[in-house]
């Protein structure tokens, strides 16, 4: 008889197999190369680890946390919280209506399809405004990623600088930069629809506008407004941050409680950000799934022909319940721009246009003297090795805490061999929910607030920027790392099980091949945004070009900040390419 193969017979022979031959010249290359960015960034970023564990350290941190408790209910200090909170939750809504209303034009030129190349562009005759108009999606394209390069965090100190403090510089920011993402993506979803009722459209004699009408939008809406909600859960988070550099809300409320040590403020405020984090993530995921579940269009007509509606309503009650519905909406969004700060008042003192003019025209031309762009080199170094080691970080954290937290290797199957006790289970189950809510608790403070939270500790400087990256990211990754490894199949990892492999045999022998490509694809996407993180650290004392841009602001150096506004945009479209170019080669292994 022959040999039979299957899941058991593949199981043994993985269990089984001797380990591949790792140290080829090529990899030896690249672990010396890494060690020696290892080395320059430890330096770069002033590590010292024994400030870690020194008494001063652990006294502050001490202080701190018994400070945290009990934290501070008082009447008078939750009416502050539910104040900071609703105006947070007004620049997020007023911030992403915003930035739709800039990224929808922006991203619509930008898009390829309609204006660059493809069937559309190809039927048409060639002529000076074709040409112009391939000209304006080139330009458009590229504000938009140097819109979106920018951290949002350095156009609300740029906005708190034109407009003064207040939640009205924090939308604007919002609005700007959140406009360069729903450009872009709003872009790549216009150029990645079915093109075959385009052309059948053009064969038509429909105009390129009746086409996008009829054509492109009808098959892009969905993903449209996926985005935008998940634009406004982003928003959400951002606006709470914000006010770290003056632009109101919870964040500003946060930095004066810091800055007059009243702990127990801090974490209620923190638990107020959590939560509202939280209810914005319920409303989007339940608007979506309502979105998901809508009637065609043609099943909703006859209905109303039958004289009823989805709800089994008559159509006078349905016409009535959609007025009230928009009447609600109109009356939110009107709300949530007044709260934000667009009142008549303010733009008649601010003078904003004016006042906005005059600052973006003194940043011109930016200050490129060899002496100030060759001091430039020390910060920017500093800045990339704190992504570096804060990535590094995060990472070594973060997997350590996704192995609790993945629910295959930490529960135990009905049928597992061995005696398993009650003890061990319940061992099992709070080890899993403790590692949970860790990643929950650094997951969701922000990087800005970690870096106060660490200069308590370590001081001002590019090590407490470090270890609030790190700190953060660990949450991130940590739950992306366990929930991919929950995901691999199944079959693998029972069938190793059954040949009585350990958890440590599984996760190496049946886990990590399968989820290996996704792991290290998330971290590279995460290497990319604490890059951005980065720049901006030192805007609350965290090191690197942020605390340069920070104190030239404040010294009216502004041309220097254009430079240095440019080096940030410099670093992070090199970023993006080497980032496309690792993760095109990840996804080819």
């Amino acid at each position: 008889m022959g040999a039979v193969s299957g899941p058991s017979s593949t199981a043994s022979a993985s269990l089984a197999a001797p380990p591949a031959h790792w140290w080829t010249p090529r990899r030896v290359l690249v672990a010396g190369g890494a060690l020696a960015l290892l080395a320059v960034s430890w330096r770069a970023a002033e590590v010292r680890i024994g400030v870690l564990f020194s008494a001063e350290a652990a006294s502050a941190m001490a202080k701190f946390l018994s400070g945290l408790f009990p934290p501070d209910f008082s009447w008078g200090f939750l009416r502050t919280v539910v104040r900071a909170a609703g105006q947070t939750l007004a620049t997020a809504v007023a911030s992403t209506l915003l930035s739709v209303a800039f990224g929808l034009p922006l991203g619509l030129l930008a898009s390829e399809m309609l204006w660059r190349r493809g069937i559309l562009v190809e039927g048409e005759k060639k002529s000076l405004g074709s040409a112009l108009l391939a000209g304006a999606s080139w330009l458009a394209r590229a504000l938009l990623g140097f819109v979106r390069a920018v951290p949002d965090i350095l156009w609300g100190i740029l906005f708190v600088t034109m407009v003064g403090l207040g939640s009205l510089a924090g939308t604007l920011a919002l609005a700007v930069a959140y406009s360069g993402m729903i450009g872009r993506v709003y872009s790549d979803v216009f150029d990645t629809v079915d093109a075959q009722p385009l052309e059948a459209l053009q064969s038509t004699g429909a105009s390129r506008l009746q086409i996008f009408l009829r054509g492109v939008w009808p098959q892009a809406l969905p993903a449209l407004v996926a985005y935008t909600l998940y634009s406004f859960e982003c928003c959400v988070r951002a606006a709470s941050v914000l006010g770290l550099v003056g632009a109101g809300g919870i964040g500003y409320e946060i930095g004066l409680s810091m800055r007059l040590f009243e702990y127990g403020q801090v974490l209620t405020l923190i638990l107020a950000f959590i939560a509202l984090l939280a209810i914005s993530d319920v409303v989007s995921r339940r608007v979506r799934a309502r979105l998901n579940r809508a009637l065609p269009g043609e099943v909703a007509e006859r209905q109303s022909k039958a004289g009823v509606t989805a709800r089994g309503a008559s159509p006078g009650r349905a016409r009535v319940e959609r007025v009230a519905l928009w009447a609600a909406l109109l009356a939110g969004v009107s709300a949530s721009f007044h709260f934000s700060g667009f009142t008549r008042a303010a733009f008649d003192e601010a003078e904003l246009f004016r006042h906005a003019a005059r600052f973006f025209g003194s940043m011109l031309p930016p200050d490129i003297s060899r002496g100030f762009v060759g001091g430039l080199g020390v910060l920017l170094l500093q800045t990339i090795a704190i992504a570096v080691l804060g990535t590094l970080l995060g990472v070594v954290l973060g997997a350590m805490l996704s192995l609790p937290a993945t629910a295959s290797l930490i529960f135990l199957s009905p049928d597992a061999p061995g005696h398993h006790g009650r003890w061990e289970r319940s061992l099992r189950w709070l080890g899993f929910w403790v590692a949970r809510l860790v990643l929950n608790l650094l997951r969701a403070i922000p990087e800005l607030v970690w870096v106060l939270v660490c200069i308590l500790a370590i001081g001002i400087g590019p090590f407490a920027g470090t270890m609030a990256i790190g700190l953060h990211t660990a949450g991130v990754l940590g739950k992306l790392y366990a929930e991919t490894m929950e995901e691999v199949p199944r079959r693998p990892l029972e069938a190793l099980y059954a040949l009585g492999a350990k958890p440590l045999q599984v996760l190496l022998r049946g886990i990590w091949p399968q989820a290996r490509p996704m792991l290290r694809n998330y971290t590279l996407l995460r290497w990319e945004a604490n890059l951005r993180v980065s720049t901006i650290l030192g805007l609350v004392g965290g090191g690197g070009l942020g605390q340069a841009i920070y104190n030239n602001i404040q010294l009216g150096f502004y041309p220097r900040v254009a430079t240095m506004i440019l080096v940030i945009y410099m670093l992070v479209m090199v970023s993006d390419w080497a980032g496309d170019r690792l993760r095109g080669r990840v996804i080819t292994l």
